[in-house]
């Protein structure tokens, strides 16, 4: 079999779109695995899980900043490149006003989360109810963006400058997604727990000797966070799987002949989740986890790297259409 370099280039040329997908999905899902950490320290009564919440919660928001300076660089280059954009991005009716907002109280919400760990330490409700809030505030986000994304590429389809709608901007936000639309959002957040636990077992080992938790933190941590990152994966593998098959049915000789682009790069991004799936296991069950620090170094990129491929393997399937 030919080996298809032009869906390889896809690939490689889908890297900076890959990083974006991760730091944006890893900033919203690191949050809710902060939140659901601290809960279950507080039932089970175990320092460690709080320890391990409070490392996740610095994390998302190391994550959220870069995901800030990357949209703004996003921003800049939109509004340099297609001029009709700057209506969008300044006009109060605009349903980027939405989004504007859902990220600043996301921020708010996190820094505050972040921030009044110690603070809050004897109300324990009051703290977790802040990281709730920053959680809600993500994914606001990615559905005011998703939204707002959705009318603007509806509106291009039929003029090549759309002015915003005269029209209120939360009915905009208001509508209902479609099943397709809302099947996505779940593959979403999937996709953000893997991302946001993968780039964990990552954080762990590179705060290892800033943090200095002792041997038994880490005996704790890295095998829970590896946890995390793990079934989420399979998860993600069995979604997308499944969500292409739908794409190439009735599976067949002939129709992987036809197009060896998806064969090779879901079958590329297949092969790389399954050895991010093998670091997370080994992890999980050693006994001496911080021996696999350097897996849990490299996961995040592989992760990332299966991330690019599958979304060329998917333009790939629907060019052959």
């Amino acid at each position: 079999m030919q080996i298809p370099m032009e869906s390889l280039k896809l690939a490689a040329g889908l890297l900076p779109k890959a990083t974006f997908d991760y730091i944006a999905l890893g900033a919203t899902g690191a949050p809710l695995i902060a939140v659901l950490l601290e809960l279950t320290g507080k039932a089970k009564k175990k320092v460690f899980y709080d320890k391990l919440a409070q490392q996740i919660a610095s994390m998302s928001l190391i994550l959220f900043f870069l995901f800030l300076i990357a949209t703004a660089g996003t921003i800049a280059y939109a509004a340099n490149s297609w001029k009709w954009t700057l209506d969008w991005l300044k006009n109060p009716a605009s349903p980027m006003m939405a989004v504007y907002a859902s990220l600043a109280l996301t921020a708010i919400f996190l820094i505050a989360y972040k921030y009044s760990w110690k603070k809050l330490k004897k109300n324990k409700p009051v703290h977790i109810l802040l990281g709730i809030l920053a959680v809600l505030g993500g994914m606001t986000f990615i559905h005011t963006s998703t939204m707002t994304m959705k009318l603007i590429f509806s509106l291009v389809g039929t003029t090549p400058q759309p002015a915003v709608p005269q029209m209120s901007m939360l009915d905009h936000l208001l509508v209902v997604p479609d099943p397709t639309v809302m099947a996505l959002a779940g593959l979403y957040l999937i996709m953000a727990l893997t991302f946001s636990g993968a780039a964990g077992g990552l954080y762990l080992v590179l705060r290892r000797n800033k943090d200095n938790f002792g041997r038994d933190y880490y005996k704790f941590s890295l095998p829970v966070i590896a946890k995390w990152a793990l079934f989420p994966m399979l998860i993600q593998i069995a979604s997308i799987g499944w969500l292409l098959s739908l794409f190439t049915s009735p599976p067949s000789l002939e129709t992987l002949s036809r197009n060896t682009g998806m064969v090779v790069t879901v079958g590329g991004a297949g092969m790389l989740a399954l050895i991010c799936c093998a670091i997370w296991t080994v992890t999980w069950k050693s006994p001496t986890p911080m021996r696999h620090k350097i897996g849990l170094g490299i996961a995040p990129f592989l992760t990332l790297g299966a991330h690019a491929l599958i979304m060329a393997g998917a333009f790939s399937i629907f060019v052959n259409l």
